[in-house]
């Protein structure tokens, strides 16, 4: 890196070497092999990925404090509270408006389509609800999501069976952040035959503000309440999922590794889930290998034979420690019988998409 400087400005001060001997120690830390260390071509990539990760890493002190704080004040305000009568009459309930969060339904109408799907079975309904399944999702295919959770808003049944006809969210995280965190905790739970969820935030050339720390933390803090709502959520038919540009990751790739135990871990409970997209979030080594632990631990029995076909980690910072466990997962799986392609374009190393040699 010295050599770079020297070469591109003619002469170093005293302060710039520190800095510069300092770059390259870390560098030769985080290089898997002598190759990668002295590969000139993609040295400016692995010096703009360590000064970006450095950054991020300062902020994670701030976010996991807002983290534990937004946390604290969901479990606080699910606390239940003494009413004066335990008992409500059902009947009571029939014709009144449900009780949504208005910027719920403003985000959710800001980005997201939906397709019709098969319906919930639901215990109870009232007038047009009750007893109209089919009508209902007949209606629902010519609506967008957003169309769909309007009116949903309208009555107590509206609110319980139609959120089920939504198959397909595209959400920004720009709108998500207009939900309440009670909200935000319930999301996936709304949604039981949700096949296809993707969150996306700013684009690549957008997403580094680095003077907007609190941007950078809120988007963090953002996506891993998301996660911890999905951890508890059942979605069985839940096929693809994708976070793209939406979260930033500091040295440790917390995010995921939190990704990795959700979504991809041996016990996941999404068992159709086949393409997972995690593009543009500084993914590096550390979370590849996540990932790696996660998807090629031996499957619960329960769950059945792994069925993901495409793992999407383009526009990140992988290295050539990340390639090598990308391959041998692509082995593992075709060894298995289930082909699986990941792509790494876009990272620290100039390839094409990885997958299993055809025989």
């Amino acid at each position: 890196s010295l050599v770079l400087l020297k070469t591109k400005y003619g002469r170093v001060d005293a302060k710039i070497s520190y800095i510069g001997r300092r770059a390259e120690l870390a560098l030769y830390s985080q290089a898997f092999s002598a190759w990668e260390y002295r590969n000139p071509q993609t040295l400016s990539r692995r010096l703009h990925s360590l000064v970006v990760k450095l950054h991020l890493n300062n902020l994670a002190a701030k976010e996991d404090v807002a983290f534990a704080a937004e946390q604290a004040r969901l479990l606080a305000s699910s606390t239940p509270r003494k009413r004066k009568s335990d008992a409500i009459d059902h009947e009571t309930l029939i014709g009144k408006r449900a009780r949504l969060d208005p910027a719920g339904c403003a985000s959710s109408v800001a980005a997201a389509t939906c397709q019709a799907g098969p319906p919930a079975p639901q215990s109870s309904s009232a007038l047009f609800f009750n007893g109209n399944g089919d009508l209902l999702q007949l209606v629902c295919s010519f609506l967008a999501a957003p169309d769909v959770l309007q009116c949903a808003s309208t009555c107590s049944q509206a609110a319980s069976q139609l959120p089920a006809f939504v198959t397909t969210i595209h959400v920004t995280t720009a709108a998500l952040q207009t939900l309440s965190m009670t909200h935000r905790a319930s999301f996936f739970r709304r949604f039981l035959n949700l096949e296809s969820f993707t969150l996306t935030g700013q684009m690549e050339v957008q997403q580094f503000n680095f003077q907007d720390e609190e941007s950078l933390i809120a988007r963090n803090v953002l996506v891993r309440s998301l996660l911890q709502a999905l951890s508890g959520a059942q979605l069985p038919k839940l096929a693809a999922f994708a976070l793209n540009f939406c979260y930033s990751e500091g040295l440790q790739d917390h995010i995921t590794s939190q990704v990795a135990t959700v979504l991809a871990g041996p016990s996941s409970r999404f068992p159709l889930l086949h393409t997972l997209s995690l593009v543009g979030n500084c993914i590096a080594d550390d979370g590849v290998m996540s990932l790696y632990d996660a998807l090629a631990l031996p499957r619960d029995a329960h769950v059945g034979r792994r069925r993901l076909a495409l793992l999407d980690l383009s526009q990140n910072f992988i290295g050539e420690r990340g390639h090598v466990q990308m391959q041998e997962l692509v082995a593992l799986f075709a060894a298995s019988g289930s082909p699986l392609i990941v792509d790494v374009r876009g990272n620290l190393l100039t390839v094409a998409p990885l997958a299993a040699p055809v025989a």
